[in-house]
């Protein structure tokens, strides 16, 4: 006969085995979860204050299935970040206050980890330029200032900025502005490559545009504290400059001229633009704005309104003529009234320079306008304009005299 109490306790012990065996698959399924926060490596500025963050490290893990929790700033676009481990493939994620990744470790041991992340308004970058002005030469010393606004001091990074970057519109842009920031990580992920172009789909709305960007990366490794302006230097070169002025006779009839310098960008990167100051001699003379400068083009910039050389237009002669002509036609004569409206200018100009110089003068004319007399040759005849390269010896005197007709018809009846 069996005994009562020896059923209850087999019963007992077979409600358990399940609850175990599920212990026992639990704890093979997971191995551990460890929350992870990885060393800084490097930032990359965009000029729109997006910053892209890539942190490494390593860790010593067992095999099997592991939860890593990602410790990330309040800033970061959580679906933005991407981890990478070594010897290992990732089972799913799942997005969190913090995500939690899911990965399935193959070799024990020690395990590279990479994480990558985006900083929408993160940061600022802007560069400053000091032009020293010679007699045949620019100096151009440019100098990057960053602030940090992502809500952390950051230590010890490689730190690349990005110029060449068009206007975009403030963040989130919807679809736009998720194809963006795939974009952004793409051009800040080479670790390796320094200085180099990156050609990718530009964030402003739909324009089907290019825009080519180029990364900066400054040597050795900086500290960012928070919301501080820190400049460090960019780049420094002496570049081949011409000076020019320039003459819209059309606008400005008694001047003045105005003064320009074209400095070559003989560099392999572009000159971003920015505020810049200028010296000659050592001596302060103006800020000014240096535009964005492609390598191997040249910048203009505007020194402003300039006494050098003293220029005016003076309307020297104006005719007006009127004929009435008969016009026959199968249909009947018609009489029709012509004038004829001529015009001469004279452009005197005066070098006050003890040296050579070179001097842009424009012009307008009617687009119906017929030219009848010219001297000196111009550089350029549009429809509506006159160029002329012209250039001047010093203390030299010289004038510019053009004229043209205008002829219009005003139909009288018929006879």
């Amino acid at each position: 006969m069996i005994n009562m109490s020896y059923i209850m306790v087999l019963l007992l012990l077979l409600s358990c085995l399940p609850a175990a065996m599920a212990e026992v698959d639990l704890s093979q399924s997971v191995e551990a979860t460890t929350a992870l926060t990885l060393p800084l490596d490097s930032v990359t500025i965009y000029p729109d204050g997006l910053m892209a963050v890539k942190r490494e490290g390593s860790l010593d893990v067992t095999e099997g299935v592991h939860k890593f929790v990602i410790n990330l700033p309040a800033k970061a676009d959580k679906s933005s970040a991407l981890l990478s481990v070594s010897n290992a493939t990732q089972e799913k994620v799942v997005y969190e206050v913090s995500p939690v990744y899911t990965l399935n470790i193959t070799d024990a041991g020690a395990q590279s980890f990479g994480l990558s992340y985006l900083m929408p308004r993160a940061a600022s970058w802007q560069p400053r330029y000091d032009l020293q002005l010679k007699s045949d030469e620019v100096l151009v010393r440019a100098s990057a200032v960053i602030r940090n606004l992502g809500g952390e001091e950051l230590k010890g990074v490689r730190l690349k900025l990005v110029s060449g970057l068009p206007a975009v519109q403030p963040y989130p842009l919807a679809k736009v502005q998720t194809e963006a920031l795939r974009g952004y990580a793409m051009a800040a992920a080479p670790a390796e490559e320094v200085a180099m172009d990156y050609a990718i789909e530009s964030p402003s709305p739909a324009t089907g545009e290019l825009e080519t960007l180029y990364i900066f990366e400054l040597d050795g490794r900086k500290d960012l504290v928070m919301d501080k302006e820190i400049g460090f230097p960019l780049f420094e070169v002496e570049a081949p400059m011409l000076r020019v002025y320039t003459w819209n006779a059309y606008d400005d009839p008694n001047g003045p001229v105005r003064e320009e310098i074209r400095a070559n960008n003989s560099l392999v990167n572009p000159w971003p633009s920015g505020h810049a100051l200028l010296y000659r001699e050592g001596e302060y003379v103006s800020g000014i704005e240096m535009p964005y400068t492609p390598a191997g083009t040249n910048a203009t910039l505007d020194l402003g309104p300039s006494a050098d050389i003293k220029v005016e237009s003076n309307l020297a002669d104006y005719n007006l003529t009127e004929n009435i002509k008969v016009i026959e036609s199968k249909g009947g004569n018609s009489t029709v009234k012509e004038t004829i409206e001529t015009w001469t200018y004279n452009l005197s100009i005066t070098s006050n320079l003890d040296r050579n110089a070179s001097l842009e003068v424009t012009d307008s004319k009617p687009a119906e306008a017929r030219i009848l007399e010219i001297s000196p040759d111009p550089k350029e005849i549009t429809a509506t304009s006159l160029k002329w390269d012209l250039p001047l010896s010093s203390r030299q005197k010289m004038a510019v005299i053009y004229s043209y007709a205008v002829t219009r018809t005003e139909s009288l009846g018929g006879l």
